[in-house]
């Protein structure tokens, strides 16, 4: 039985508001030996930084800053949206932290704000528009860019998210979702996911992944690897979008409960709370998302991790998987070629 692995690439700017990327379509580079003891042929294409949602994400939104730029962020009410708070307000060119300056300039016209709910923004349709920023009081982003925007009217037919109210620990898994730009063919606001993204540090306020998806995402979710719940949005990160030093910075949303709350008593809803035929977000609720992992595939962009495990004419997707990573039941933690571990099916 031979097996391959197909991997495909995405890599874009994260800093600031918005900035551009894609997603390659993926090609075969060249067939490697079997690694150790695995009986695996590995078949490599550029590494992972996105793959297209396909729809596992309907709660993930993009947001039109009045034609300016272009944000994520995430329906957790019918009437409210998670954002990054620099998605909101207009802010100084560069953000540094720890600050050595005002970093926040002026409120956006939240009324100038668009929510485009869809796979692409080119494709998507607007489902409401702003009316109101709630966000933390401050001249400085660090440790504090997280927002809500209170919509106009409420979003109906897509099922919202829960906002978690503890917090993320170093070693845990979250999945990155946010909006950008194919370089290859100018479509702009691509919904891009990166599943099994691994939490390095973590601090009162903030957390830091190393590479994720890097596009135009400001304000984009973190979501829990097991729930599926909001534990972060994207801040801020660099130096560029790939290699050992990169990084990407979440403010937490457990440290800002106080904020959420407000944000629901200005979108006239509370946890619990009627709102139609959209749920309202439930602090702490369970919702796990259905794993695509022993999906089937036939390239890498067919799976959340961007990893598909082809076995002769068909094909799994498959995850990554290191030291206090464990692979899912069926599934045996595999060191191939090259050094990289994947989780391989062992029936």
């Amino acid at each position: 039985m031979k097996i391959c692995l197909v991997r495909v690439l995405a890599c874009v700017a994260i800093v600031g508001a918005f900035g551009c990327g894609g997603v390659d379509d993926a090609r075969e580079l060249s067939a490697a030996a079997p690694g150790p003891d695995s009986g695996i042929d590995v078949r490599e294409v550029e590494v992972v930084r996105g793959v297209p949602d396909r729809g596992r994400d309907p709660a993930v939104v993009a947001l039109d800053l009045g034609g300016e730029g272009l944000c994520s962020g995430t329906l957790v009410s019918a009437k409210l949206v998670l954002t990054a708070r620099h998605c909101l307000f207009r802010t100084s060119e560069k953000i540094a932290c720890p600050p050595q300056g005002v970093q926040v300039l002026a409120a956006r016209d939240p009324t100038s704000i668009a929510v485009i709910a869809g796979e692409t923004v080119e494709r998507g349709r607007e489902v409401a528009r702003g009316t109101k920023a709630i966000a933390p009081s401050g001249a400085t982003l660090c440790e504090a860019d997280i927002a809500y925007l209170v919509l106009d009217r409420a979003v109906t037919g897509i099922k919202t998210v829960g906002v978690r109210m503890h917090g993320v620990a170093q070693g845990d898994f979250v999945r990155a979702v946010g909006f950008g730009k194919r370089p290859s063919d100018g479509v702009s606001g691509q919904k891009l996911l990166r599943d099994h993204v691994r939490v390095l540090s973590v601090t009162p306020a903030e957390f830091l992944v190393g590479e994720a998806t890097c596009q135009g995402d400001s304000g984009g979710p973190a979501l829990d690897a097991d729930t599926g719940e909001v534990v972060g949005v994207v801040s801020r990160g660099g130096p560029t979008c790939e290699g050992a030093h990169v990084h990407n910075v979440y403010t937490r949303t457990d440290a800002f409960g106080w904020l959420l709350e407000e944000g629901l008593r200005a979108a006239g809803e509370k946890p619990g709370a009627d709102a139609g035929v959209v749920e309202p977000a439930k602090p702490g609720g369970k919702s796990k998302p259905p794993s695509d992992t022993g999906g089937a595939c036939e390239y890498g962009e067919d799976c959340a991790s961007g990893i598909c495990i082809a076995k002769e004419s068909s094909g799994y997707c498959s995850r990554p998987c290191e030291t206090g990573s464990r692979c899912p039941n069926g599934y045996r933690c595999t060191k191939l070629i090259g050094g990289e571990s994947v989780c391989i099916a062992t029936k």
